[in-house]
């Protein structure tokens, strides 16, 4: 009866052991699951911000082709916020709207017709709007054009613009050397533009880029 006894509480003991053993690897399985869940949800969020960056290689185009078509047309001398068009550039922009605060108040791009939902203490203006562009792989495009020049009107006179070097070409008849029957050719540069690219794209991720671009 003796050895029966403890053969009995050996065997009791050994499925305590073995019911806490499967508690933990219950536990182990599910947080190995969080983890996976964890791991696909950090890599779609990464997929897809980095889709919206390709896309603003298109929105930047879009602009650049829109800028193409109008460089000489009088409509550059002017703001025209129907096609996100500024003529002057804006000094101070915050195109996310992060930088802007109270005690260092900017001007921000008002891009979801809420000012981005920042209160209006802490922007100076709010008036720059941008025009929407076509989607781009299922991304929405916006964009903005602002042209670094001190003031709306021609680019000339009291009116600076930023401009790159300027520059010049020759050529004559013998090579290496430029004579004066050489003839000798001066381009003058565009202003430089900044091109501003809102891109939206799924699971609310937003990307910006800029670019400076002249013709």
């Amino acid at each position: 009866m003796s050895t029966y006894a403890r053969g009995s509480r050996q065997r009791g003991a050994s499925m305590l052991f073995a019911l806490m053993a499967l508690v933990l690897l219950g536990f182990a399985a599910v947080a190995l699951t969080r983890s996976v869940d964890t791991a696909t949800v950090v890599m779609g969020h990464l997929n897809a911000k980095q889709d919206t960056i390709v896309a603003a290689a298109g929105g930047a185009e879009q602009a650049i082709t829109w800028l193409q078509t109008n460089i000489n047309n009088p409509i550059v001398n002017a703001d025209s916020p129907a096609n996100g068009y500024y003529a002057s550039s804006r000094d101070g922009l915050d195109p996310t709207g992060l930088k802007t605060s109270a005690a260092d108040k900017r001007p921000v791009i008002n891009w979801d017709g809420n000012c981005l939902g920042l209160d209006a203490a802490v922007y100076s203006t709010c008036d720059v709007l941008p025009v929407i562009g076509a989607a781009v792989n299922g991304n929405g495009i916006k964009w903005v054009i602002t042209r670094l020049c001190d003031a709306t009107g021609p680019a000339s006179g009291a009116n600076l613009c930023l401009r790159p070097v300027g520059t010049s070409s020759g050529s004559s008849m013998d090579r290496g050397e430029l004579t004066s029957g050489g003839r000798i050719s001066g381009t003058v540069a565009s202003p430089y533009f900044r091109v501003i690219v809102r891109v939206e794209g799924p699971r609310n991720t937003v990307s910006y880029t800029e670019s400076l671009i002249h013709f």
